[in-house]
């Protein structure tokens, strides 16, 4: 059975992986818009996410959230209005 355990017989190596360049990509690609190849998984100490990536996730996450914000108010809302309506049509009669 092999072991991937330092010993002294078989010392660690420091090398990095070799990274394969990545092709050069338009900015409507770089935005995630249509059709793209499955991403190489990046590694190493300089696998970050590029700025873009994350100006645009912080855009769209603030976007969701005023979209759920302004769905869950509206449904609050609209309850609120059958039931006033019902109310009144409750006294009325």
């Amino acid at each position: 059975m092999t072991s991937i355990a330092p010993r002294p017989d078989n010392p660690s190596s420091h090398r990095q992986l070799p990274i394969e360049p990545q092709p050069e990509r338009s900015f409507i690609q770089k935005l995630g818009v249509g059709f793209q190849t499955p991403a190489q998984a990046e590694y190493g100490a300089d696998a970050y996410p590029s700025l873009l990536r994350r100006v645009t996730s912080f855009f769209l996450l603030i976007a969701v959230l005023v979209f759920l914000g302004v769905a869950v108010a509206a449904s609050i809302g609209g309850v609120l209005l059958v039931a006033g309506f019902l109310l009144e049509q409750a006294i009325s009669s």
